[in-house]
């Protein structure tokens, strides 16, 4: 009824601006929700419908992967699904999604069998292989367009030998299909630097192989590594993540080399001593492997637009998170994670390192992810629209997230 309103609005030459909000996880202002416009709120569709035939769970679009990994876990089962409790289920979908058991699984849209969906013109129908084949790809990374886990954090003198340790173990051609990893630097005005590793394997192993640089490293301030299921860490992925801070997100991805992490560190420092000193403002540097092993595992589901391939591994997705408190310092702040973003572009460019594909949903609000799709999947992406948008309501309407420009 909303969409076919403001079709109506559309067709009478009023320009009715609408956002679709799931659980609005992206940091920028506008990505899900709309200033003199129309705000669709997906959070009241929260069912949980799980099957043991075949393992399919029925997920609202407005849950949180948090709720989702409670229902599953008290039948048993878990899900390629969001690392954290307060992450939407439709935004992390859409955009692609890192999943804990990624590695073993691919990225968490490779592992849909279907949306229930509502075209631009207000018709509900589904996407699936079997049908509409064409939107189901799209959706794959075209936007809204039980374990060993837990956190070690480090002093800062650690980060040398945490970065080694990653290099060398994003670059092994046996990287295991149960690991999982992002390592974090945080700098802290007021407090100094820490470095932490979130870690997951996806097997109750003690003291998994890969993970033993990481284990062994010093100095350590806090370890809560243990054996434990998945409501339990997705909880815990939220503790320092504390809402209603201002944030910054910009994201890039490169080539996995040693050198080239140890200058970006490098950046990251000196970006950090231009901050304004405001107690409580934080600059963190995320690192996350892309190994070959989990683009293929998501090419044995299908096809995504996010236009990987296994040729190009194993990549670094790196993650700039910024947050602070004063709003007369947003456009500073905004100004230093662009700065730092294109250094760290220009770097691995010029050493022939730099990968196209923009995660979307780490993405900043004037970063281009579709870009990185490639030419063959953008035009695959704008032909599905003409087909079932041909107003293109979805790409001139909704200001927040990423459109075909």
């Amino acid at each position: 009824m909303i969409l076919k309103t403001i079709q109506t609005f559309r067709a009478s030459g009023v320009d009715a601006k609408f956002a679709v909000r799931g659980e609005g996880h992206t940091p920028w202002a506008g990505s899900a929700s709309i200033k003199d416009g129309v705000l669709v709120d997906m959070r009241i569709i929260q069912k949980y419908l799980s099957m043991t035939i075949n393992s399919v769970s029925y997920i609202g679009s407005g849950a949180v992967w948090g709720d989702v990994d409670q229902k599953l876990d008290s039948l048993g089962l878990a899900v390629v699904g969001g690392r954290g409790s307060l992450i939407g289920v439709e935004g992390l979908i859409t955009g692609g999604g890192i999943s804990y058991f990624s590695a073993r699984k691919g990225f968490a849209c490779d592992n849909l069998v279907s949306y229930d969906v509502v075209l631009a013109d207000g018709t509900i129908t589904s996407a699936s292989p079997e049908q509409n084949a064409d939107l189901f790809n799209t959706l794959k990374g075209g936007s809204n367009s039980f374990c060993i886990v837990g956190n070690i954090l480090y002093q800062g003198s650690a980060s040398p030998t945490l970065i080694e340790a990653f290099a060398s173990l994003n670059s092994s051609s046996e990287f295991h299909e149960h690991a999982h990893i992002i390592l974090s630097f945080s700098s802290v005005c007021g407090m100094g630097e820490f470095a932490s590793i979130n870690v997951q394997y996806t097997e109750p192993t003690a003291q998994p192989a890969p993970f033993k640089p990481f284990l062994a490293a010093q100095p350590q301030i806090s370890n809560t590594i243990r054996i434990s299921n998945q409501p339990d860490f997705s909880t815990e992925f939220f503790v320092h993540q504390g809402p209603g801070r201002r944030q910054i997100y910009a994201t890039h991805t490169f080539k996995n080399d040693l050198a080239l992490l140890s200058d970006v560190y490098g950046l990251y420092k000196a970006a950090f001593q231009r901050f304004p000193k405001s107690e409580g403002t934080v600059c963190s540097l995320l690192l996350q492997p892309i190994q070959p092993m989990m683009i293929a595992r998501s090419k044995d589901h299908g096809d995504n637009m996010l236009g990987l391939s296994p040729e190009d591994g194993p990549l670094v997705l790196c993650l700039l998170a910024i947050s602070w408190d004063d709003p007369f310092e947003d456009g500073e702040m905004e100004q230093l994670a662009k700065d730092l973003n294109e250094g760290v572009v220009k770097l691995a460019k010029e050493r022939g390192l730099w990968n196209r594909w923009v995660y979307s949903n780490y993405a900043a609000k004037l970063q281009d992810p579709m870009a990185g799709y490639g030419e063959q999947n953008r035009k695959f992406m704008r032909g599905v629209s003409r087909k079932y948008d041909p107003s293109g309501m979805f790409q001139k309407n909704v200001p927040g997230g990423f459109n075909l420009s």
